[in-house]
């Protein structure tokens, strides 16, 4: 597991009610304790599964399935402002190798207009907070930078778009690797629904894989079942060479007059 990238931080920038802030993690683990109503599901929410795969479909944002609440309400609220930036990011690390990798998304709402989209995976070992910011500062004032603006900070080198299913790829490509990512989306959907620790049996379980993940076909579980009779073939021999070498053994002790086991 060390080889893997872990979860190592996760931050807000003018989102919701952060201003800035960063959090880190214990061996990719986050606790978070709570009153109803003081956060917890927005937080996570925030994270699980949207800065993997950039949809901010409003059903996807609330663990409880409701549409009732849209992205633009983290960051213009119900009423006030009529127009906002910010930034949410996922820090990765790779723990044999010391490595860093973050993927981010920044998002524009402007009341009554379609919010803009970009996203970014930082290769090359930059963290947020110590080597690069999502903000300026002026006077005591924060500002988010803008997607031109963070365009040109993070680099040409650096994979950046404004298409979320390009993001998603992109997040698939540096961290995942998946042939099928969105099997993977679909299975912390459904992990991460409120109270699941209270029906959690067998039979739940079952139910979740069995929604989350596609059948294979015949094709895909061909090299499985060819794998499973070469196994089988190879155990069919051993048992035969197991049954010569003790034929072979008791004629060789016959042989030579040696005495038996008995």
């Amino acid at each position: 597991m060390s080889g893997r990238w872990k979860m190592n931080r996760i931050g807000f920038v003018n989102f919701w009610l952060y201003d800035e802030e960063i959090i880190d993690l214990t061996d990719g683990k986050l606790l978070l304790r709570g009153q109803n109503g003081s956060g917890k599901s927005i937080t996570t929410q925030s994270f699980i599964p949207f800065i993997l795969d950039g949809d901010r479909t409003p059903s996807r944002l609330d663990p409880f399935g409701s549409s009732d609440r849209r992205m633009e309400y983290y960051f213009l609220g119900e009423e006030g402002k009529e127009e906002a930036t910010g930034y949410l990011f996922l820090e990765f690390i790779k723990e044999d190798t010391g490595e860093y990798r973050t993927i981010g998304i920044g998002q524009r709402a402007r009341r009554g207009k379609a919010m803009d989209f970009w996203g970014f995976v930082l290769l090359d070992g930059r963290r947020i907070g110590y080597d690069l910011w999502l903000y300026k500062e002026t006077g005591s004032t924060r500002l988010p930078y803008s997607k031109q603006e963070l365009r040109k900070i993070v680099g040409e080198d650096t994979p950046f778009t404004d298409v979320p299913g390009e993001y998603k790829a992109l997040v698939n490509k540096y961290i995942f690797g998946f042939r099928r990512p969105e099997q993977f989306i679909r299975l912390l959907v459904k992990v991460r629904a409120p109270k699941l620790s209270k029906e959690f049996k067998p039979t739940k379980v079952y139910e979740i894989l069995n929604e989350s993940l596609q059948t294979l076909t015949d094709e895909e579980l061909r090299a499985m079942v060819d794998a499973m009779e070469k196994m089988d073939g190879i155990q069919e021999s051993l048992d035969q060479l197991s049954r010569a070498f003790g034929i072979v053994s008791e004629r060789q002790r016959r042989a030579f007059g040696q005495p038996g086991n008995g």
